[in-house]
């Protein structure tokens, strides 16, 4: 199995702080959702949603960070012409 490269784990960090601050916020927002229409009474998920959403926002965020500092010393494994410089030594 390949490694991952610099970039895809770079990206995948990104993605998993986007969505743990999503989830963060959700775990903030979260009150009593209420079908009036059917019954008075709180869905059944109610007392859950915040603390699942506010533990796995916070996991999330971490991993990504995690992610986002090992890809920062990771070598990119393609070459562009951005990054390859020419000294008198190459020629």
């Amino acid at each position: 199995m390949q490694r991952f490269d610099k970039y895809t784990v770079q990206t995948l960090g990104f993605a998993l702080i986007v969505i743990g601050i999503f989830l963060f916020i959700l775990s903030l927002l979260a009150g009593p959702f209420r079908l009036p229409f059917l019954t008075g009474e709180p869905l059944p998920w109610y007392w859950w949603i915040p603390s699942a959403s506010f533990f796995s926002g916070i996991g999330l965020t971490i991993t990504g960070i995690i992610l986002l500092i090992v890809a920062r010393s990771m070598k990119p494994k393609q070459k562009t012409d951005a990054t390859i410089t020419q000294t008198p030594a190459d020629e």
